[in-house]
């Protein structure tokens, strides 16, 4: 071969290697019309005309080389602040600490590690080791991903300190008790594939006026198509 041809060969190769890259570094599942239509069968029937999921895409906001994802998510949402998330419109009681949203992680530099170890340690063992105020209703280890669903409680502070308050030249002191976080449900799926540079994280919040969509949120984050 002469070294004309030899470097167009070699001009050819490296071209398509750098190519777009669909699905990234893990697996890119097709979501379909029938994703969605098993988040709707798990939607209650009080709550139908609220919430339709349908799927939808997004981007993490990135101008150069974005990652985009697709999944199911109600088509009621606006695009939330967060980029790779959505939420429920304003006025609607189901929106403070309200959304779906998905993304990366690395943990530090982007490089094969043991994800199972690093997503415990980011995303779950606030939960598994009780700083998290709550109750573990489930927590699926897979060989390559991890589901937990997690019903959140507020946190009570009995003596959170104290007030007085003089009538008549009487002081009464009482003690104060503080309250901190509400009702609600955390869905958390994080997958990955063994050699990765990075995982990747599907996490439903919910309040409690949403919790009871749970089941439909945990099927949606069920399969997100990552395409790079």
């Amino acid at each position: 071969m002469t070294r004309t041809k030899l470097l167009v060969v070699l001009m050819a190769v490296t071209l398509g290697a750098c190519g777009k890259k669909k699905g990234g570094d893990a697996a890119a599942p097709s979501v379909t019309k029938a994703d969605a239509d098993a988040a709707n069968a798990l939607v209650p029937a009080d709550l139908k005309s609220k919430i339709e999921f349908e799927v939808r895409t997004l981007d993490d906001g990135m101008k150069h080389h974005p990652t985009k994802y697709t999944y199911v998510a109600p088509k009621q949402w606006k695009k939330g602040f967060m980029p790779g998330s959505f939420e429920p419109n304003d006025g609607d009681n189901m929106g403070f600490g309200t959304s779906v949203d998905v993304g990366t992680n690395c943990d530090g530099s982007c490089e094969p590690k043991d994800w199972a170890k690093v997503a415990d340690k980011v995303n779950f063992s606030q939960y598994t080791a009780g700083k998290a105020t709550g109750k573990i209703i489930k927590d699926e280890k897979g060989k390559n991903d991890r589901l937990m669903v997690f019903a959140n409680e507020p946190t009570v502070q009995e003596n959170a300190g104290s007030a007085s308050m003089t009538v008549n030249g009487q002081t009464t002191t009482t003690t104060v008790t503080a309250t901190s976080g509400s009702k609600g449900v955390t869905i958390i799926h994080a997958w990955w594939n063994d050699g990765d540079s990075k995982y990747y994280t599907c996490q439903a919040t919910l309040n409690d006026a949403a919790a009871a969509l749970a089941p439909a949120f945990e099927k949606a984050c069920a399969k997100v198509s990552v395409e790079q």
